[in-house]
């Protein structure tokens, strides 16, 4: 006794998980996070190598020369009498080993490396746009099967009650048919009425296990793994304005970012093709080292300004920044058209909030409403007043408003989360 106190005492007590650290735990085992995140990766290092355009570049090379004669010069000395000159003179050895190390540096490249950087960056905000919203998706789909397996599980609970209530009054009409008070059709009847509860209740039973198996894959738990979760706190039914959760919709919602994002890069890429149309100058270094004996000095070094412009290329690059002006134009249009379809799924969510929550009022009152009538006749039954098939109408109304009232219950919550997500603030 002594030690259970201890234990009690010392040991964190066990509490159900919440729908936040199922968000948590989907977050981290989620392979759309991951691919989000590595996307990520790839534009960071993407602008990293964008700024690494302007910095200078060192290259090392050697080569290896074999000829197939030794190149010489014609040397047309004027002859000298008594004396063989030779009329020629080798310039390289046939076979000779060049090494180079160089760098070179841009100077001017008409704004192509700022513009890289730039569609770089604007990159680097899309792909956090991205994960923003497989974020917010990853938490939906988290919430809804959350939802599911408390909906389910509600469910199993009210076939179990309506099986329950089906065998008392089974008693009831059994007690009275030993009396010879019924007729046995109503045996039959409540019979007939009790297998289809079973075999509800087999459904409902089925139904929470596939639910917590799909709560279980989300979290990356084995299928069968025990799923033990508390039900979501009670959330303000307060309606919000519309219009303010349209205004909040258009700042937060990462999509309408990620189109801007997209066609902000999309121009600087077409600044990009611009700017080869213009001159490109770079400064070029080398210390060279040549394998021939015939050089009177074998290492060289060199410093050459370069100038390179491409007068005429048949409009190659001209087009290709046209190209790539039109589909910035486009992503914007896309971007007008997606802000006018969340300002709609603002509202259609919006719409559903209340409809739940008028639903939920309405279905609290009628269940206690079904619980009454299902009182009433069952003691005008027992009272030989009723008839059986009131009893049986009595119960199915009752389990029909049962379920009408868990569905508003977890359909309330589910639109409250969904508002959520449509806003940008899941």
């Amino acid at each position: 006794m002594l030690l259970a106190v201890l234990l009690a005492t010392t040991l964190p007590a066990w509490s159900a998980e919440t729908l936040a650290d199922a968000w948590r735990q989907a977050l981290s085992v989620d392979a759309r996070l991951r691919a989000a995140d590595a996307e990520a990766d790839a534009a960071r290092a993407t602008h990293e190598a964008a700024r690494g355009l302007a910095l200078p570049k060192a290259t090392a090379s050697s080569s290896y020369t074999m000829l197939s004669r030794e190149p010489a010069a014609l040397i047309g000395l004027p002859p000298i009498p008594g004396v063989t000159l030779p009329d020629q003179m080798p310039l390289s050895e046939r076979n000779y080993a060049t090494h180079a190390l160089q760098a070179t540096l841009p100077v001017y490249t008409g704004g192509r490396i700022s513009a890289a950087v730039n569609a770089a960056e604007a990159g680097v905000q899309a792909s956090g746009f991205e994960r923003t919203r497989s974020e917010q998706a990853i938490k939906l789909d988290v919430a809804e099967t959350y939802l599911n397996v408390l909906r389910a599980r509600s469910a199993l609970a009210a076939a179990e009650r309506h099986l329950a209530a089906l065998d008392a009054h089974a008693a009831d009409v059994a007690e009275l048919g030993k009396q010879g008070l019924v007729a046995r059709n109503d045996i039959l009847s409540v019979a007939v009425a009790q297998a289809d509860a079973r075999q509800r209740l087999t459904q409902a039973r089925n139904a929470a296990e596939l639910a917590a198996a799909a709560y279980n894959r989300l979290l990356g738990r084995p299928l069968d793994n025990p799923v033990d979760i508390a039900e979501p706190a009670a959330n303000s039914t307060a309606r919000p304005d519309i219009a303010a959760l349209e205004a909040r919709a258009r700042g937060l919602r990462p999509e309408i970012a990620l189109l801007g994002a997209h066609a902000e890069a999309t121009d600087h890429e077409a600044e990009m093709e611009r700017a080869g149309t213009r001159p490109q100058v770079g400064i070029k270094a080398a210390v060279l080292h040549e394998d021939n004996r015939y050089r009177v000095n074998q290492d060289v070094a060199q410093l050459m300004v370069g100038v390179q412009w491409d007068l005429f290329d048949g409009n190659v690059q001209h087009r290709r920044a046209d190209a790539a002006a039109a589909r910035a134009r486009a992503a914007r249009e896309r971007q007008d058209d997606a802000a006018s379809l969340i300002a709609l799924e603002v509202r259609k969510e919006w719409l559903a909030v209340g409809e739940a929550d008028e639903r939920l009022a309405t279905t609290r009152t009628a269940l206690a409403q079904a619980d009454e009538n299902l009182r009433v006749a069952r003691d005008r039954y027992r009272n030989g007043v009723g008839t059986h098939t009131e009893v049986l109408d009595a119960e199915a109304l009752r389990s029909l408003t049962d379920s009408n009232h868990l569905n508003a219950h977890y359909d309330l919550h589910l639109a409250q989360l969904r508002l959520k997500k449509a806003v940008g603030e899941l």
